[in-house]
C-alpha cells in the first residue's frame, strides 16, 4: 500500500511559505511608502528683503506698480500639484474694518482675468522657483494705501474695495498648499503707505514647512 500522504504538515509548510511571502509583500510595500512618503514635495518660502519689493513697469499699458512679492521653492524631484496660496489677516489699523479673513493670492505669470475676482489659478511648481505676488501699489492712485494681490484688485480699477488696505501696519499669516506634498507658511508686516512708492513688507518668522 503506498505511504499515506500527510496533508497536515504540507498545509503547514504551505501556510509558511505564504506566511513569508505575506510578510515580504508587506514590507515592500512599506519601504515604497516611506520612500514615496520622503520623496513628496516640500514647498519652502524664500523671503531676499528689498529683492522681493520693487516697482514693475507694464509694457502693455505703461502702468507702474510697486509690488511685494515671495518666492516658492520646491524642495524636491517630484512636481507639487496644485498649488494655492493664502493671506489671513492676524492684525489690522483701526479703518480696516472692511476686510474679509483671507484672501487667496495670485502667482505672477498667470492671468489676473482668468480667475474670479476673489479666487486664482493653481500652479504646479517643479524645480523652477515660483513667484507669488502679495501686495501692491500704483503710480498715479488716487487713494492713500495699497491693495491686496488678488485678481479683483490686479485687473480692475484701484478703488476702496475687499482688498484695499488703508494706510497701517498689518500683520498677516501667508500659507502655501499642493495637493501631493508638505506646504510652508510665514508671518509678514505689510506697512500700507500714504505715498505709493513707500510700500513696505518685511518678515516676521518663516516655518519650514506647514
Amino acid at each position: 500500500m503506498p505511504e499515506e500522504f500527510n496533508w497536515g504538515l504540507n498545509w503547514q509548510s504551505l501556510f509558511r511559505v505564504g506566511g513569508l511571502a505575506g510578510l515580504a509583500a508587506f514590507l515592500w510595500l512599506l519601504i515604497k511608502d516611506i520612500f514615496n512618503f520622503f520623496r513628496r514635495p516640500r514647498l519652502k518660502i524664500i523671503f531676499r528683503g528689498e529683492m522681493d519689493l520693487r516697482t514693475w513697469t507694464y509694457r502693455d499699458s505703461g502702468k507702474q506698480r510697486k509690488t511685494a512679492t515671495l518666492n516658492i521653492k520646491n524642495k524636491r524631484n517630484v512636481t507639487a500639484r496644485r498649488c494655492v496660496a493664502v493671506l489671513k489677516i492676524l492684525e489690522k489699523p483701526n479703518g480696516a474694518e472692511h476686510l474679509e479673513e483671507e484672501y487667496p493670492l495670485h502667482w505672477a505669470g498667470t492671468d489676473a482675468n482668468s480667475a474670479s475676482s476673489t479666487g486664482s489659478d493653481p500652479v504646479d511648481i517643479g524645480l523652477e522657483m515660483r513667484r507669488l505676488d502679495v501686495a501692491f501699489t500704483q503710480r498715479g492712485q488716487d487713494l492713500d494705501g495699497s491693495w491686496i494681490a488678488v485678481p479683483l484688485s490686479l485687473s480692475g480699477s484701484l478703488e476702496r474695495n475687499q482688498a484695499y488696505l488703508p494706510p497701517g501696519v498689518y500683520k498677516v499669516l501667508i500659507k502655501v498648499a499642493c495637493e501631493n506634498g508638505k506646504g510652508a507658511k510665514g508671518k509678514f508686516k505689510i506697512i500700507s503707505p500714504s505715498d505709493w512708492n513707500s510700500l513696505s513688507f518685511l518678515k516676521t518668522k518663516i516655518f519650514s514647512h506647514d
